[in-house]
């Protein structure tokens, strides 16, 4: 789905600019890093043009508050 057909109230920044989707919303025309939670891993979005970005678990923050942990992915480089 196109990131601006993604509902805002499931999209959010944290204070180092890296994109939160939730609730299985995956933007398909954002190549940056973004962070989701464990779910779409689970539902098998690797296997789908992503790739995980970073090995470690991810932290957003908000405001300076941690918030829950979650995994950084972005679209596969089909150079």
């Amino acid at each position: 789905m196109p990131l601006d057909e993604i509902p805002e109230k499931n999209k959010r920044y944290d204070d180092e600019g890296i994109l939160l989707v939730d609730n299985g919303f995956i933007p398909n025309d954002y190549d940056k890093p973004f962070a989701v939670s464990s779910r779409p891993i689970l539902n098998g979005i690797l296997e789908k043009g992503y790739k995980i970005a970073n090995n470690t678990e991810y932290f957003p923050y908000f405001g300076g508050k941690k918030a829950f942990g979650r995994v950084l992915i972005q679209k596969e480089n089909k150079a």
